[in-house]
């Protein structure tokens, strides 16, 4: 019985104190990414174009989901860095789904993501606002190739930054 108390205690310890799936937490913490350790929530939305999307599509690859409105100005100052980060990464494997809130329609959406590559979704299309805790806005959950959310990161950042940048090619080289 004492072994077996002791075998679990170790355990305990060694989870508690690892690392995000692989992923150094120091890493996390300096690019203001809040640690999560749970698994994400599958959705169906619609793209700008009228096609389903549902995360499950992702399996496999990393993906970096952002949520977003029009009339957030903290948003509309970090989509370039978005933008920059997409160009980077998506041909290492990073999927942006960026998702707008809004309930305006598909037209003013479209015409405020003109300059953008990144694919756009829409929330109202569906009910991923309840499965993401979704509290302010901008804010952007990194979901590992398992389907796990990594780590949240609530407000506005630079995505082109050093520290975000090597949180990223941690995630993806994992």
């Amino acid at each position: 019985m004492k072994y077996t108390t002791l075998i679990l205690a170790v355990f305990l310890v060694i989870f508690f104190t690892s690392t995000t799936y692989g992923i150094d937490k120091r890493i996390l913490d300096s690019a203001g990414v809040q640690e999560m350790k749970q698994v994400a929530p599958d959705f169906n939305l619609y793209n700008l174009d009228g096609r389903k999307v549902s995360l499950k599509e992702y399996h496999g690859k990393v993906v970096f989901l952002h949520f977003w409105a029009t009339w957030c100005k903290p948003c509309k100052e970090e989509m370039p860095t978005i933008e920059k980060m997409y160009r980077e990464f998506n041909d290492k494997k990073l999927i942006v789904l960026s998702v707008s809130i809004d309930k305006g329609g598909v037209d003013m959406v479209r015409a405020y993501t003109l300059e953008f590559t990144f694919p756009v979704l829409l929330a109202y299309s569906g009910d991923i606002n309840d499965s993401y805790w979704i509290w302010g806005i901008p804010v952007s959950y990194i979901i590992d190739r398992n389907g796990r959310i990594i780590g949240r990161a609530m407000g506005p950042k630079n995505w082109d930054g050093d520290a975000l940048k090597t949180l990223i090619k941690e995630i993806l080289r994992d």
